[in-house]
């Protein structure tokens, strides 16, 4: 059904899960749709766009792959975004972005720190061995 609702949703089937993403990012801006139908966008823990087509989400869904771009239309134009696909095995179902507020310095300061209680928690290529 979950499955179902990814793939096929409406704004309204998907923004329980979009709302929980954005408050647990502490409320960067999210933007997320189904593979078929428009979206949601959601921005200081408020929905402000409930057909949110997305050109970044649409490209995630198309290539089935992350992406760490600068949008170039949109609300987002020149901002940093980081978009995934939704993914079911080969099956993409849909698409959940965010604003990257930190402009990739986030993954600079994992890689700077190198604390080594925190490799059990990061992936390999977020923390690599030395």
């Amino acid at each position: 059904m979950l499955k179902n609702v990814l793939k096929k949703g409406d704004a309204n089937d998907i923004l329980p899960i979009a709302y929980a993403v954005h408050l647990l990012v502490n409320k960067v801006p999210i933007a997320m749709r189904s593979k078929e139908k428009p979206g949601v966008r959601i921005e200081k823990g408020e929905l402000v766009d409930a057909k949110y087509e997305g050109y970044v989400l649409k490209l995630a869904i198309e290539l089935g792959k992350t992406l760490r771009v600068s949008a170039t239309v949109g609300p987002y134009a020149g901002l940093p975004v980081i978009v995934v696909p939704i993914k079911d095995g080969n099956d993409i179902l849909g698409a959940i972005g965010a604003v990257d507020i930190t402009a990739g310095i986030f993954e600079e300061i994992l890689s700077l720190s190198r604390r080594p209680e925190l490799s059990k928690f990061l992936p390999d290529e977020a923390y690599p061995k030395i």
